[in-house]
């Protein structure tokens, strides 16, 4: 293999796909970067055999061939490069890199011993506005569990019937929603996608984009401008979140988003330092007024904020951070809370906005 390309190009390549570079595994080789040319291009690949990246990056071609390259390594000196032409040649496994009069040889791995990535080429394809799929992944993604006791709850559940398309994720304590209407799909499609997949898209795709989407039972492809991520989707069975939804309210207030914002940024500060890890702020609903209360061994604060309220009077517990999460995450001036009791769950809408909900599960005190 012999390319001519710049430093710009090559760091696009090496940014794109680092990402999926395995972090812990035993094959070394899945540490490493492959390059292969195809035509005038030059295809980066990267794979933890579960989620793979692949990107195409136009160059100069002299001679044809692939390599596969240590990624830290390689993405540490590319970024350390010249702005200047950058040849590369391959030698067996290594690679010489030659700028401007030096040159510096990488050791690399044998390519035939890299996991070929099974790309699918599947008619069952949806097409999405980027901008609008990003959106929906940011107001999703912050409620998928870290912990992988339960795989199900690290993914989002993403559901296409027809014109519907829904996105839900969950960490048993807290739940997001988000729907969109795909004008003229006739598709059906259901499968819980990896967080780490939806944080690439999130990284990678640019808002005036059109994404495309092929799977099969058991993977998914999105294909947009010269990339492609391919991931397998995670087994398991999402629980039935409709069931747990609630269609009626006893208290239903209408708040300033900013304002709650920064009172519960505020109120969750006694807890930074907490040693009992406690981080629950109480909301006191009373006629208009909305007082939020925390207290630790730091400290103690009070705030009031102006609400405007329909039903009854109450008093919830709940984590400060899964309030922030939300609030931050919502673009609307105002925002409706809707509850029925103090240990009933609890539900955030962006006002007058019927396609997102935020379902939380008061705390205990």
């Amino acid at each position: 293999m012999k390319i001519i390309c710049s430093r710009e190009n090559l760091l696009l390549g090496v940014n794109t796909v680092q990402r999926a570079v395995a972090t812990k595994n035993t094959m070394p080789i899945l540490q490493g970067i492959k390059l292969k040319t195809e035509n005038s291009s030059l295809w980066f690949e990267a794979t933890d055999l579960e989620i793979g990246v692949r990107c195409k990056i136009p160059m100069e071609v002299k001679e044809e061939g692939e390599v596969v390259l240590p990624a830290k390594l390689f993405s540490e000196f590319v970024r350390k490069l010249p702005d200047s032409d950058i040849i590369m040649e391959s030698i067996d496994n290594n690679v010489a890199i030659y700028y401007n009069n030096s040159n510096f040889v990488i050791n690399g791995y044998n390519p035939e011993e890299y996991p070929e990535i099974a790309y699918i080429n599947s008619a069952e394809t949806i097409e999405i506005p980027a901008a609008v799929f990003k959106k929906m992944i940011r107001q999703t993604i912050f409620a998928c569990a870290v912990e992988e006791t339960r795989p199900v709850f690290t993914g989002i559940l993403v559901e296409v019937e027809n014109e519907n398309m829904s996105l839900v994720s969950t960490d048993s304590h807290r739940l997001a929603y988000s729907k969109v209407i795909l004008p003229n799909n006739e598709k059906n499609f259901k499968g819980i996608i990896p967080s780490k997949t939806m944080q690439e898209l999130l990284r990678l795709l640019d808002d005036d984009e059109i994404l495309t989407v092929q799977y099969n039972n058991s993977k998914i492809i999105f294909k947009f401008n010269s990339c492609q991520i391919l991931t397998r989707l995670i087994d398991g069975q999402f629980p039935n979140y409709q069931q747990v939804i609630p269609q009626s309210c006893n208290t239903k207030l209408l708040v300033n988003c900013k304002n709650l914002l920064d009172t519960v940024e505020r109120a969750s500060l006694l807890s930074r330092d907490n040693y009992l890890k406690i981080n629950n702020v109480r909301f006191n609903i009373e006629d208009s007024i909305l007082n939020v209360n925390q207290y630790s061994e730091m400290g103690k604060i009070s705030e009031k904020i102006e609400i405007e309220k329909e039903g009854e009077n109450v008093a919830i517990s709940f984590n400060a951070k899964y309030i922030i999460d939300v609030l931050r995450t919502i673009d609307t001036e105002n925002i409706v809370l809707e509850a029925s009791g103090s240990y009933s769950p609890c539900v955030f809408r962006p006002e007058n906005e019927q396609n997102y909900l935020y379902l939380l599960l008061p705390l205990r005190n």
